[in-house]
């Protein structure tokens, strides 16, 4: 019975929807209306209910949904530096503390020239105390964490498990580490990032420094897309734009959450880009204002994307500069920050900016697709990987990182 119960909503346009309870809600529906005599029941496609009965199954599901137990996703980072022989040791009390909060997610930590970089999907009760967890951890005494918290909270975790990792470096950028990732530049907030954008308009130089993917479904107006896999190549590509510019002109640069542009921010001083400065802002770092012979400051716009969705959703009046999705590493692969669609699926052009990951799980492939195209193709990317599972053919291409992140027009449609 439990299988079959269903949320009954309204549509005007298609007068009947029935979409699929997760399991918590649908055992909720039987705790609370198992005795036959409530709203939730299978529903009977040939005898679609009244006005009333939607009405009266509507309000109890916005009464489970408000009960039903919901996760926030908290991300942040630090540039510090970790004493080789008691990395480990932290990475066990990380470890336990998060398992005791019931948080799943992903740290990484890394000495000497490191830190610590985390992506989690908290309880909403257990939030402050996750906080509080970092706040007190004696291997960060003197480091205040910016916390970012996503946008939008969600009634399952935005990860599957829990992974503590050690890495050789915080983030991997390709370079030989003869610079100081402490020397960084000074910040904007998110005011001033907009208001400098808006008044810059088209003559601002702007470089989006994430993934070719991330621009994809959100991005900045005018922002240049460095169309690179990895933040390793970004960091290549970089060299490639700063040396084919004029030093005496401004630049922008932004990444999602602020720790990929800090790097860069610390690498681009190493270079004697000197006077480098961050200011609190929305994407991730921005690098502005060059000078003669130069880069003579450089902003960072403190929190990311998310920080600055947020001070959108507190200044209702401002028109976002961002555009579209600001893309997530994490089961929820994006969460909106504009109502603009700026991808198309992958498979038949439709407008559309739902990231996933193919079901055939040796393909994996991330691409855009529509819910059409997902019910069509099975959740799948083509009909080779449909065909797999369904057991009619076999997976024969060996594991290639790029491959997985690069649709290409084979696509089925």
């Amino acid at each position: 019975m439990v299988t079959a119960l269903a949320r009954t909503v309204f549509n005007p346009h298609h007068y009947l929807r029935v979409q699929p309870l997760n399991v918590a809600q649908q055992l909720l529906c039987v705790a609370n209306h198992g005795n036959g005599s409530g709203f939730w029941q299978p529903i009977d496609r040939a005898r679609p209910p009244s006005a009333f009965h939607i009405h009266r199954l509507m309000s109890t599901c916005r009464s489970l949904e408000e009960r039903l137990e919901k996760y926030r996703s908290v991300s942040f980072y630090a540039i510090h530096p970790l004493r080789p022989d008691s990395i480990h040791d932290l990475k066990t009390t990380i470890r336990s503390g998060l398992a005791s909060l019931d948080t799943l997610g992903r740290v990484y930590i890394a000495a000497e020239n490191g830190g610590i970089n985390a992506q989690l999907s908290v309880p909403m009760d257990k939030v402050s105390g996750v906080t509080s967890f970092f706040n007190d951890l004696m291997y960060f005494k003197g480091v205040r964490f910016e916390y970012n918290f996503g946008t939008e909270d969600t009634l399952q975790p935005a990860f599957k498990k829990l992974k503590v990792m050690v890495k050789k470096q915080l983030v991997a950028d390709g370079m030989i580490h003869n610079y100081d990732l402490s020397n960084q530049p000074t910040h904007l907030d998110a005011a001033e990032w907009h208001e400098q954008l808006s008044t810059r308009g088209t003559d601002a130089f702007l470089i989006d420094m994430r993934n070719h993917y991330e621009y994809e479904i959100g991005r900045f107006v005018h922002a240049r897309k460095m169309d690179v896999d990895t933040f390793q190549e970004g960091m290549k590509e970089l060299d490639n734009v700063m040396a084919a510019r004029s030093q005496d002109e401004e630049i922008y640069m932004y990444c999602t959450g602020g720790i990929r542009c800090s790097v860069a921010g610390a690498y681009l001083r190493s270079k004697g880009f000197n006077n480098v400065k961050m200011r609190l802002a929305w994407i991730t770092l921005i690098f502005n204002l060059l000078a003669v012979k130069s880069f003579t400051s450089l902003c960072k716009l403190k929190g990311g994307i998310t920080s600055y969705a947020h001070h959108l959703r507190q200044n209702p009046h401002l028109s976002s500069l961002f555009k579209g999705k600001n893309f997530t590493f994490d089961d929820r692969r994006g969460e909106p920050v504009s109502s603009d669609i700026l991808a198309h699926c992958h498979q038949c052009g439709a407008p559309c900016d739902t990231m996933r990951n193919c079901a055939n799980t040796l393909c994996h492939l991330l691409y855009v697709q529509c819910e059409a195209c997902k019910r069509k193709n099975s959740d799948t990317c083509s009909e080779l990987c449909r065909n797999i599972l369904e057991g009619s053919a076999e997976w024969r291409d060996g594991y290639d990182y790029h491959r997985q992140i690069r649709p290409n027009k084979v696509l089925s449609c």
